[in-house]
């Protein structure tokens, strides 16, 4: 579904943060509290945020429960912020999930990442070619969106976590314009948003400029995440003049 109106004003889309790591993530830092990032946002007057802890495949379904002990911890809060509670899902291959349905559906939003191929249990292609890893990433977002378990997709068609070439944009450049646009176009058709991703903006802007644009051109529905994992970074705004330079 979709959590705020389409815009491709990066002004706009600052106002929301939609990938934040919390301290259930062993990436994030002590000081990510689940309360202190809703004061942070609060203070940066953020309207909207969600909280999108990973779920690999030896926690599955922890996820679930993290979510009913973060609601706790900021139950009592009087906020003008729009806190969601999801996670950020791991489709490891083809039809691969390492979660259960149920735990999908007991979140607020749902993340899906399919690049993690740094982790040991990630499926790689059999064709280890740059071109091999667009089709195989290609197949497995087409699986998400077929499941129907997805809102967003984070950091999508980054190849940074592919450590199998001299230089990870061999595979990005190997995106044709039409793969982009198809696949982005079915999943607008299904209500499923693509991630600008902050950190993937920096490592790779040339991509990310052809992605915003065919995006725009589509006319997808963009969600802003900081991938935050420290409270000096939950407030994209701050990045905004950084991300127009960058996409514009």
């Amino acid at each position: 579904m979709f959590l705020h109106e389409k815009t491709y004003d990066i002004d706009e889309l600052a106002r929301h943060n939609l990938h934040i790591h919390t301290r259930f993530s062993g990436c994030a830092k002590p000081e990510m509290k689940a309360r202190d990032i809703v004061l942070t946002a609060e203070k940066a007057g953020l309207e909207m945020i969600a909280m999108t802890d990973h779920n690999y495949i030896d926690r599955q379904n922890a996820v679930a429960q993290q979510r009913y002990d973060i609601l706790r911890e900021i139950a009592d809060m009087d906020t003008k912020v729009k806190v969601y509670v999801g996670a950020e899902l791991s489709a490891y291959g083809i039809g691969k999930f390492a979660d259960d349905i149920a735990c999908d559906k007991s979140l607020d939003y749902r993340l899906y990442t399919t690049n993690h191929f740094h982790l040991k249990y990630w499926e790689h292609p059999e064709n280890k070619t740059p071109r091999g890893y667009v089709e195989h990433m290609l197949a497995i977002i087409d699986g998400v969106i077929e499941s129907g378990r997805v809102d967003c997709f984070a950091h999508p068609f980054m190849s940074g976590y592919i450590h199998a070439f001299d230089d990870f944009k061999d595979v990005t450049r190997a995106y044709t314009d039409n793969d982009l646009g198809d696949i982005m176009a079915k999943a607008n058709s299904r209500e499923i948003a693509w991630e600008i991703n902050l950190p993937a903006v920096r490592k790779d802007p040339d991509f990310h400029r052809r992605y915003f644009n065919i995006g725009r051109e589509v006319g997808v529905t963009f969600n802003m995440g900081t991938d935050a994992h420290l409270l000096c970074n939950v407030d994209p705004k701050q990045f905004a003049e950084e991300l127009k330079k960058a996409l514009y």
